[in-house]
Order: structure tokens, then sequence, then C-alpha cells
């Protein structure tokens, strides 16, 4: 009796085990990548009640006799067949076609292996998987080449993971993933200045690629100057930028007071008759900028650090003479994000036969265009205030192609001998060998395939039918003990 107890108990354990297994199964059928695991029973010890006699010359052989002790768990195998690709439709994702794992540097510097190829690019520019693990890629050479041993293999240790400039992805138009693992990205050419029909004014102009201007610069007239912008008399520094809109309605002498006790700045000058004087306008300053608002229009001093001003405010300075017949521009640009910019013209320190436009302060972003100071001035005077000119357009160049590396593929000699890791990880055991790394669809290992993800390889019919044997199995078991339990009462109700 103790004996079917026993077998009972290790029965219903190893089909409870089963069990386990199957609901795991089912539970993942939706999981990307998941491998279906089974579980193989074994048979436990045996008595044996009498020992196996060989024939004589009088009578025949027997067979032993031998009584068992139940089931256990045999062993529990990962079924790593592969199943199909579910299209995706997102060009990061990948499904390898074949044999072999992604390598992903996890936590620590830990390399573990999955099939689940849902990428991405993080804000530092490291090409992960979905858990944030870094993807490991092959070497390349200065040509972009992959570095491989001369069978086309490579130790997982020589792998290096994938990482792009956040500033280069930030220009990408499109990100591919090719069948050989290859990394492409469509990359916008260097922006560039084309000069608008007819502007001839323009001589060069210098665009770095990582500015963020873009679109149309165009030039806005306003009044101009008969100084040439250069403050004469008694302010001695030269070359102080004065800008004056048209709706300033100002003709005729400026002139400046400086009350250096209250670092107040007094505006004067004429109405458009050049006779009646304006009201004196109190200066603003923000930064480098002094700016008087007169009328509906304002004038400007852009660089008042040129300005060499001791007075206490009992003399006036002469800034220049406003020439309505002469004419200058306002230019304006977009940035990236559709803001407008005002650029800044400095012509050159007289005799002025060049000036520049610039815009943006760094290197990254400047952009510098060198005027022909005589047909500038051309181009003003046939222009009006209310049709801003075009002189020419920053654009993104052409795009081209860029290679980013290879991901690698490690394969295994016994991929049933790897150790699952959950969160989608298989790692190496002391039974699956080291793995060796290649590029996808050499040496045994399956090509990559963009817009897609590997399918779970659980087969739903043949887990419920698993799971009605290991059930009834189960209850067999379960009958077993029952009805050995009623047979030892029966055995002491005998002796009562």
């Amino acid at each position: 009796m103790i004996r079917s107890l026993y077998s009972g108990a290790s029965g219903m354990q190893a089909h409870q085990t089963k069990l386990n297994v199957i609901g795991n199964n089912i539970a993942n059928v939706n999981t990307y990548g998941f491998k279906s695991s089974r579980v193989v029973f074994s048979d436990v010890l045996y008595q044996n009640l009498s020992n196996a006699n060989a024939a004589s010359a009088t009578s025949g052989g027997t067979n032993a006799s031998q009584l068992g002790y139940g089931s256990k768990i045999g062993s529990i195998d990962v079924n790593n067949t592969i199943s199909s690709g579910a299209d995706t439709g997102r060009s990061l994702d990948v499904y390898i076609n074949g044999e072999g794992y992604l390598a992903v540097q996890g936590a620590g510097g830990t390399t573990k292996y999955t099939r689940v190829g849902n990428l991405k690019f993080d804000a530092a520019g490291n090409l992960t998987d979905a858990n944030g693990g870094k993807i490991l890629g092959i070497p390349t050479d200065a040509s972009g080449n992959p570095i491989l041993n001369a069978d086309g293999t490579l130790p997982v240790s020589d792998l290096k993971s994938i990482n792009v400039d956040p500033a280069i992805l930030d220009k990408c138009t499109g990100i591919a993933i090719g069948k050989s693992g290859e990394i492409t990205v469509t990359q916008a050419g260097s922006p560039k200045f084309t000069k608008a029909s007819g502007i001839d004014c323009v001589t060069g102009e210098t665009v770095p690629a990582t500015t963020n201007y873009s679109g149309k610069i165009t030039l806005t007239v306003g009044l101009g100057f008969a100084s040439d912008e250069t403050v004469p008399g008694e302010v001695t520094s030269a070359g102080v930028n004065i800008s004056t809109e048209a709706a300033a309605n100002i003709n005729g002498e400026m002139n400046l007071t400086y009350d250096s006790a209250t670092s107040t700045y007094t505006l004067n000058g004429f109405q458009a008759d050049g006779s009646t004087a304006i009201t004196p306008v109190i200066g603003t300053r923000t930064g480098n900028s002094l700016s008087f608002t007169v009328g509906s229009g304002k004038v400007t001093i852009a660089d008042v650090s040129k300005l060499t001003l001791d007075s206490t405010g009992a003399t006036a300075y002469t800034l220049g003479t406003i020439d309505n017949s002469k004419t200058v521009g306002t230019v304006t640009v977009n940035d990236a994000g559709g803001t407008a910019h005002t650029g800044t013209y400095t012509p050159a320190v007289s005799p002025e036969t060049t000036g520049t436009i610039t815009f943006g302060t760094t290197a990254a972003d400047k952009v510098t265009i060198t005027i022909d100071q005589a047909k500038y001035d051309a181009l003003v005077a046939k222009s009006t205030t209310a049709t801003p000119v075009t002189l020419g357009t920053i654009e993104a160049g052409s795009s081209v192609p860029k290679s980013f590396g290879y991901i690698a593929i490690a394969k295994f000699a016994n991929t049933d001998g790897l150790n699952q890791d959950g969160g989608g990880y298989s790692i190496q055991s002391e039974n699956s060998g080291n793995a060796v790394a290649s590029k996808a669809g050499t040496n045994e290992t399956g090509q990559l395939i963009s817009s897609e993800l590997e399918s779970s390889n659980v087969d739903l019919s043949k887990e419920f039918t698993e799971m009605i044997i290991a059930q009834r199995g189960f209850q067999a078991c379960s009958r077993v003990i029952t009805v050995s339990d009623t047979i030892l009462e029966e055995l002491i109700n005998l002796k009562r």
C-alpha cells in the first residue's frame, strides 16, 4: 500500500509540473520570440521481486519481476524551432530568418542573447532593444567594411555597441536595416545657400552643415544714413551700426546726449520736413543694443559699446544725417522651427566695397553671406517697404545614404543548451558552447528581415491537448491514492 501511495504522489507531482509548463506556454502565446517548453517524464526506482534466470537443459529461462515506484520529471526541454515573422510595419523591427541570436549588452556589461528584434535609438544615439540593452555590432574599418576573421566569424568579446551621433540622427530622414544586418540611414545633405534669380549683390556664402536656419532670406527696406553708418564728429569710434525704420519718419541730422549720472541716452533730430524738431526721446538699452521709439518706428544702435561718450548731458553728439533718398535693408530668415530671425548687416569700414550679413552666433549655426556694397545699394534703392526682396534660400542638400555598421548575429554549437533568463533573453551555459558572431546570412546564420518580429512558437491546439492529458493523469494518480487509502482503512478495520 505504501508503494502505491508513493507512486500516486510522485505521479501527481510530475503531472502538476507538466501543467505548470503548459500554463507558461499558453500565457506566452503572444510573446514575440518566445520558445515553448515540454516536459519529459521518467520512471523511478524499481524493486526486484524475482531475478531473471537463464535457460537450463531441463527448464526455460525466466524474466525478472520488478515493481516500480512511480514517475518523475526526466527533463524540461525548450523547443527552439523557428517561428514565422509577424509584420509590424516598423523599419527598426527585425526578424532573424534562420538560426542565430542578437547579442545584447545588459546591465553590468553581461552579454545576453535574444530573438526579439524590437530595436530603437535612445537619446544618446545607442541602438537598444525594448529593455534598454545595447545591441552589439561588428566593428568596421575606415571604409565601413565589417572587420571579421578569415572565416567570417568574430568572438563576441570583440563586438562593439552601435552608437550614432544624436546630431546626425536628427538630420536623418529614414533608417533601414538590410538582410546582412547593415544599418543604413538617409541623411539630408549639407545645407546650402542659393541666390534668388536677378540677385547679383551676393558674392559668397558660408553655411555650416549643422546650421539651424532654413528657408528664404528676405530684405525689407528702411531709411539710410548719408554718413554710411559711421558716427562722425565728437563720437570718435567709427563703424557704429545704426538702423532707422521708415515709420520713424525722421530726416536730417540726429544728435545723442548721454547723462552718465543716470545712464540715460536721449535722441534729438528732425521730422520728415528736415526743420521741425522731434520730441527728445529717451532710449532703452538691452544688452549691447540701444533703441529709441520715434512715432511708430524705431531708431536702433546695435553696438553701443563702440560709442565713446563721456558727457554729463550738456553736449549733444552728432550721430549722422538721415537721407530719405538713400535706403538700407533689414534681413530676416526662419530657423528650422519656423521662428523668424533678423540678420546683422555689417558694411566694411570706409571705403565700403563689401559687407556681410550674418545669422547665428556660434560656429555650428553661423551663416555668413558676403555682399558687394555697390550692387547692394543699387538693389535697395529700387526696393520698396511694401514688397520684401528675396536674396536667396537656405535649404538642405540632396539626401545621401550612409552606413552606421552591422548588427552581429551570434550562433551556438548547442542552442538547446542555452538557459532562459526572462525578458526574452537567453544566456550561455556550460553545455551551449561559446557564442560565435557573424554577419547576418553567413556561417549558417539567418538573414535579417526588417519590419517583422518573430512570433511565439506555441501551438495552442497541442497545448490544450497536452493539458487534458496532464489533467487526466493527475486525476488518475489521485485516484490511486484514494483507493490505497480505502484499502488501508479496510485492513485496519479487520483488526477491529
